[in-house]
C-alpha cells in the first residue's frame, strides 16, 4: 500500500457519507472524490477469495469470486461456478480473505482528517455543519446556542447549508437540546453526536437521537447517584482552555458514577435504548492510555467503560465503531473485540453491517452482495479477521466505487461541494 502519513485519491464517485439516515430519515452529505477520476474504471473479478460477505451475520465463505462493473458489484459465487468476465482484470486471492469496506461512525471532523483508504475505511458518517453547544461552547468551531429560538435558526441554517445531520455537543442545554429535536424532526434532518450534559441518555434517547457518542451520559444514568452527579454537571464552569476543562470535571464525575454503578439501573437503561433503536459509537480509543496523577482512577473509568460496552451488546443495543478525530479505526476494533470482549466478528459487524443500517445505507455499504458498492479491503493471506480483529491491519488491497488501490505513489483527495 501507500506510503504512511498520506491520502489516497478515492476513485470516482466515491461518495463518502453521501447518505445519513438516522431512524429512517435520509439527507444528503457530501463526496470525496478525485481530482483526475477519469473514465469508469476496468471491470474486476476477484477469484478464490475467502470471502466474509456480512460480518458477525454470515459464515466466511471459500472459493467466492467477485465480479465488479462500474463501481458496483455484479455478481458473488463461487469460483467453479462463476466464470470471470472475458474483459476483466483478474486477481487470484488464494488465502486471501475479503471483507466489506469499513465504515467509520464518527462524526465529529470532516473528510480534511479522514482516515486514508490504505486503512480499510472507505466510508464515514459526515461531515454536517458546525456543532451546536452550549455558551460558552468547548471547541472554537462550534455555534454557540443559548435557547430555544436560537437552537431552531441554528437547525434551519444547516438545513438550508445542505448538512447530512446536525450535531449535538455537551453544553448544550436542555431547552436548546429539545428546540434542537423538535425542529429537526420537523425538517426531517437527523442529529446525533453527544448527549448534552443537561439531558438524561433515557430522554435522548427518547427524543429520538439514533446515535450518541462516547459514554460520558452512560456512565451517570447507571448510578445510584445520578442526580447528585447531574446537579454537579450542571455546576461545571470552564476557562481558557474550555475542552480540557470540561473532561477534567467530567472524568472527576465519571469516577464518581463508577464506583456507585448500579447494574440494575443499566439493565433498565439499555433495554429502553434497545427499544428506542438508539446506537452508541463508544469512541473507546478516544481517551488513549491514562498518564499522570489522575492515571489510577483513568484507568478505572476505562475499566468500566469496557464493561458497559459488553452490557450494550448483551442487552441488544447496537454498537457502532467510530475513531478519535479521524484516527485509527483499527484501535477502536481491538478495543471492542479485545478489551470489551465483543469477538472479533462482533466487533468487524461494529463497523460494517450495523453502521449501514444506522446510517441508511444498508442497501450500499456494510456487506458484499450484487447491487451494493465495490468498497471491499482485500486481506493478506492467513489474515482471518474473525478470528482475530487484528488482522484488519494485514492489507492487501483496498477497492473503492470499483477502483482497485495497492501499491504505488500516494495520491490526496479533494472535496466535493454538497450534493
Amino acid at each position: 500500500m501507500a506510503e504512511p502519513g498520506r491520502r489516497l485519491v478515492l476513485g470516482g464517485a466515491a461518495a463518502l457519507g453521501s447518505a445519513l439516515a438516522l431512524g429512517g430519515t435520509a439527507a444528503a452529505g457530501r463526496a470525496v472524490a478525485a481530482d483526475d477520476a477519469g473514465p469508469p474504471p476496468r471491470p474486476l473479478a476477484l477469484t478464490h477469495a475467502t470471502l466474509v460477505a456480512a460480518p458477525g451475520v454470515e459464515p466466511p465463505q471459500p472459493g467466492m469470486t467477485i465480479v465488479i462493473r462500474a463501481g458496483r458489484i455484479a455478481a458473488v459465487g463461487r469460483s467453479a461456478e462463476l466464470p470471470a468476465p472475458p474483459d476483466a482484470r483478474l486477481m487470484d486471492l488464494r488465502g486471501k480473505y475479503v471483507i466489506p469496506g469499513l465504515i467509520d461512525s464518527r462524526t465529529d471532523g470532516d473528510s480534511s482528517d479522514f482516515p486514508p483508504v490504505r486503512r480499510g475505511v472507505t466510508t464515514f458518517a459526515g461531515p454536517a455543519g458546525a456543532p451546536l453547544d452550549g455558551a460558552p461552547a468547548l471547541r472554537p468551531e462550534s455555534v454557540a446556542v443559548r435557547d430555544a429560538a436560537t437552537a431552531r435558526q441554528a437547525v434551519l441554517r444547516a438545513a438550508d447549508g445542505g448538512a447530512a445531520f446536525v450535531r449535538v455537543h455537551p453544553r448544550l442545554s436542555r431547552e436548546a437540546y429539545l428546540a434542537v429535536a423538535d425542529e429537526a424532526g420537523r425538517r426531517q434532518l437527523p442529529y446525533a453526536g453527544h448527549c448534552p450534559d443537561a439531558v438524561p441518555l433515557a430522554e435522548a434517547s427518547d427524543a429520538g437521537q439514533r446515535i450518541v457518542e462516547h459514554l460520558h451520559a452512560l456512565l451517570p444514568a447507571a448510578s445510584t447517584r445520578e442526580e447528585e452527579i447531574r446537579r454537579s454537571l450542571a455546576r461545571i464552569a470552564v476557562g481558557a482552555d474550555p475542552y480540557r476543562d470540561w473532561l477534567r470535571q467530567i472524568h472527576r464525575l465519571e469516577w464518581t458514577a463508577v464506583r456507585s454503578y448500579y447494574p440494575d439501573r443499566a439493565d433498565r437503561l439499555l433495554d429502553r435504548l434497545a427499544a428506542n433503536g438508539t446506537r452508541i459509537t463508544p469512541a473507546l480509543a478516544a481517551h488513549g492510555d491514562p498518564r499522570g496523577a489522575d492515571a489510577a482512577y483513568l484507568r478505572g473509568i476505562h475499566e468500566h467503560r469496557l464493561h458497559l460496552v459488553a452490557e450494550l451488546h448483551r442487552r441488544g443495543v447496537p454498537v457502532l465503531a467510530g475513531s478519535a478525530q479521524g484516527r485509527d479505526l483499527h484501535d477502536e476494533l481491538e478495543q471492542l473485540a479485545d478489551g470489551a470482549g465483543l469477538g472479533a466478528a462482533a466487533a468487524l459487524r461494529a463497523a460494517t453491517v450495523e453502521p449501514a443500517r444506522a446510517l441508511g445505507l444498508a442497501g450500499t455499504a456494510g456487506t458484499v452482495a450484487p447491487g451494493r458498492a465495490a468498497d471491499l479491503v482485500v486481506l493478506a493471506p492467513g489474515a482471518d479477521p474473525l478470528r482475530d480483529v487484528k488482522a484488519v491491519r494485514r492489507i492487501d488491497a483496498v477497492v473503492v466505487r470499483g477502483r482497485l488501490f495497492e501499491s504505488g505513489p500516494t495520491r490526496t483527495a479533494s472535496r466535493c461541494p454538497p450534493r
